[in-house]
């Protein structure tokens, strides 16, 4: 992929809808970018909120159409697969903090997803269970998740999404708190 600072601002304007699209980039993209000051054509952060919240808004659409909130995804999700955490150890393994974590449980228990249970280790913990409607709910997820993918992705090879990936794993893994 040719380096985006060695691109100017007129050469952006002047691409044809072939370089763009070799590039992975629509020209209506293009004209935004060829806006923005010079560090953001450059700039992996704003490059990265952009792609979130277009993921962000895919995922929102995929999930109501099954009656299903976003801010419970991340929950359901890992609830799926690990029924039975502590509060602690979901927002621990989501990387979120523990207010918000709290906050979201009290959502998947007031929607009708999950229920705390008394932690028999524990006289202060409690454990987060899936209700027989949270796992319904959560065993759509990966299909949902699937399919959010495959409509982000669809502008790149193969290989290209597969690097992708790696890459941003690599970045995760190495960037961690």
């Amino acid at each position: 992929m040719q380096d985006l600072k060695s691109i100017g601002e007129g050469a952006i304007v002047a691409m044809s809808k072939n370089n763009a699209r070799q590039l992975g980039w629509s020209l209506s993209f293009l004209m935004k970018l060829s806006k923005q000051p010079g560090m953001r054509k450059a700039s992996l952060g704003f490059l990265i909120q952009i792609m979130a919240r277009r993921i962000e808004d895919g995922m929102k659409s995929l999930l109501n159409e099954h009656e299903i909130d976003i801010k419970n995804f991340p929950n359901l999700i890992t609830l799926r697969d690990h029924d039975g955490l502590s509060q602690r150890e979901l927002g621990r393994y989501m990387d979120f903090p523990e207010y918000s974590t709290s906050r979201h449980v009290d959502s998947l228990v007031r929607d009708g997803y999950a229920e705390r249970r008394p932690d028999p280790n524990s006289r202060r913990a409690v454990k987060v269970h899936l209700t027989k409607i949270g796992r319904e709910k959560a065993d759509l997820l990966p299909g949902i998740i699937r399919e959010s993918n495959r409509n982000v992705l669809k502008g790149l090879e193969p290989e290209e999404a597969e690097q992708l990936l790696i890459l941003l794993q690599k970045l995760v893994s190495t960037t961690e708190k």
